[in-house]
């Protein structure tokens, strides 16, 4: 073989792994354009899912202010409460917790949250629902390291007693309906946190699932974790569970 030859086929060669590379690099800025448009399109259609959910629990309380002790499904109420929460957190971890639009909807979901406590409140008093109420108010991970441990617990809790109801609460969030809950209860801008309120008996710092249900015991009959119940969820109620 001549060196001339020898040339060509290298020539040959290198056009075939420029053509190769730039086919695969063209395929792929394709496929993840597409993925990209995709990816779009579903948190588009979350986004759009969850305004016309949120518009329509706002309707429910407004309606059932008026006659709470009257077709009040609490239990279906409260789980659409709990889903509208999943939907939030998904939006969230799909655009960033610092995203404008997702604060916004994180701050219309804590008014909800407050409505949805005042309606049960009324409805515990005038149509005798056996509840108990946690409020709960944590940070992120740099402010609070104990925050994710205690959200845990009360997942766990709130999954086990069917009428324990869990509220939180970003405690940085800037919402003044959150700050009026907040003056209710006497909370100072350097309390400990995590914070608890159970019925009107606040409690600061990381408390265990055992202490808590030893105060729970005064409302409601606490009962000892069997062995499949003994692990707390995956899932923490900070950020958005109810």
């Amino acid at each position: 073989m001549t060196n001339q030859q020898a040339k060509k086929i290298d020539w040959q060669k290198y056009l075939l792994v420029l053509f190769f590379t730039g086919l695969i690099f063209t395929l792929g800025f394709f496929f993840a354009n597409l993925i990209s448009k995709k990816n779009l399109e579903s948190l588009d259609s979350l986004q759009q899912n969850l305004r016309v959910d949120i518009l329509s629990l706002e309707t429910q309380f407004s309606i059932l202010n008026q006659t709470p002790c009257e077709n009040l499904n609490e239990s279906t109420l409260t789980q659409e409460l709990y889903d509208i929460a999943q939907t939030l957190t998904s939006v969230g971890n799909n655009v960033g917790k610092d995203n404008p639009y997702y604060l916004q909807l994180k701050k219309y979901y804590s008014i909800l949250e407050i409505k949805h406590w005042l309606l049960l409140q009324r409805a515990k008093k005038e149509c005798g629902l056996p509840l108990t109420f946690i409020i709960y108010f944590y940070a992120d991970k740099k402010t609070c390291p104990d925050c994710d441990n205690q959200g845990y617990i009360l997942t766990h809790l709130r999954r086990k007693y069917p009428d324990l109801r869990v509220y939180s609460f970003d405690f940085n969030l800037d919402l003044s309906a959150l700050d009026a809950l907040k003056s209710i209860y006497l909370i100072q801008p350097n309390e400990t946190l995590p914070l608890m309120i159970i019925n009107k008996e606040a409690l600061s710092g990381f408390q265990s699932k055992d202490k808590l249900e030893n105060i729970l015991s005064k409302y409601i009959e606490t009962t000892p974790d069997d062995e499949t119940s003994t692990s707390t969820s995956s899932t923490s109620p900070n950020d958005i569970d109810l």
